[in-house]
């Protein structure tokens, strides 16, 4: 109820009539206080129940087509530069002790002194806590910033920050939830990543080694393919036609038959009547990395594209 009052406080400072809420799927019961909160100062609200998938996906035209005076977005911290209307990202920070569980993990990292420390958005107090806890346990903790994230956080898009340190590192360790942070680490570096997972109380190596294989395998399959379909999304912080029409150049200098789709949500079930032998993804890496064995056919994030043309010396 702390934070839902702090959020209420910074929404009124610019007293807006009515207010566009985003939340994430994990954040979904505390919408209705919020709320009620913000109807007992009399200002109206909507909320999307729409999924929500980061900082990316912010619905500014939306909530301005609305009526609405502000676009509140809870859970993450900024990614986009040049919203349509007033945007608050609020980020939700949970307070998890992460040093019970490295007590009684050290040895899991006992062989590495030079500890790259990531952390999700979320995570920001626990990330704190566990440099502290390294650094009295006499490792060297190193993190910067990204050009959109802030000291030791990383996207699933952005692990600027830890190739930031990447050179000066023996191991990365991340601190949040799910895997596709750190996947995208992975696909970056060859260090070892570990992930401390506070509902599996444990911290341990990842293996990224079944994500490897799928990514190879997709990557073989395209170099026979003869019909690519280029997939474009309409989120906000995703979209990127004109690197969409690059690659379609790209394909159609070897040869290529390309066609170009967009969407909001790239869902396989809405591609299934798409008669191509590839799919290109040029939205959430996400979706070709986690979800890839999902689609019909092969399906490839642009930097994966290209290295499939580049060893054919296309």
């Amino acid at each position: 109820m702390k934070r839902i009052r702090e959020l209420v406080s910074v929404i009124l400072e610019d007293n807006p009539e009515r207010v566009f809420i985003q939340v994430p799927e994990g954040l979904k019961k505390k919408v209705k206080v919020l709320q009620d909160e913000l109807d007992k100062k009399d200002t109206d609200s909507i909320v999307s129940l729409e999924p929500c998938y980061g900082a990316c996906d912010i619905k500014d035209t939306e909530a301005m087509d609305l009526g609405c005076d502000i676009l509140v977005h809870i859970g993450h911290t900024r990614f986009c530069k040049d919203e349509k209307i007033r945007t608050i990202y609020f980020p939700w920070y949970y307070q998890k002790d992460p040093v019970p569980i490295l007590e009684s993990s050290i040895e899991t990292v006992q062989d590495f002194e030079n500890i790259g420390l990531l952390a999700a958005a979320n995570f920001r107090p626990s990330f704190e806590k566990a440099k502290e806890f390294f650094e009295s346990n006499g490792f060297t903790v190193l993190s910067d910033a990204g050009e959109r994230v802030e000291e030791g956080q990383i996207l699933g898009c952005d692990v600027s920050s830890a190739m930031a340190v990447e050179e000066d590192v023996d191991c990365f360790i991340y601190i949040g939830s799910g895997m596709f942070h750190p996947l995208g680490l992975a696909l970056e570096t060859d260090k070892p990543i570990f992930r401390l997972d506070f509902e599996e109380g444990s911290l341990k190596m990842v293996d990224f080694d079944r994500f490897q294989r799928q990514c190879i395998v997709a990557q073989e399959q395209a170099k026979e393919a003869e019909d690519f379909g280029i997939l474009v999304t309409t989120k906000k912080g995703q979209s990127r036609p004109d690197l969409a029409f690059e690659l379609k150049d790209m394909l159609k200098e070897a040869g290529r038959n390309v066609s170009v789709f967009v969407m909001d949500e790239i869902t396989p079930e809405k591609l299934e009547g798409i008669d191509v032998d590839c799919f290109v993804n040029t939205a959430c890496p996400r979706i070709a990395v986690e979800h890839r064995t999902a689609f019909r056919c092969p399906i490839l994030n642009p930097r994966e594209l290209k290295n499939v043309f580049k060893n054919l010396k296309m």
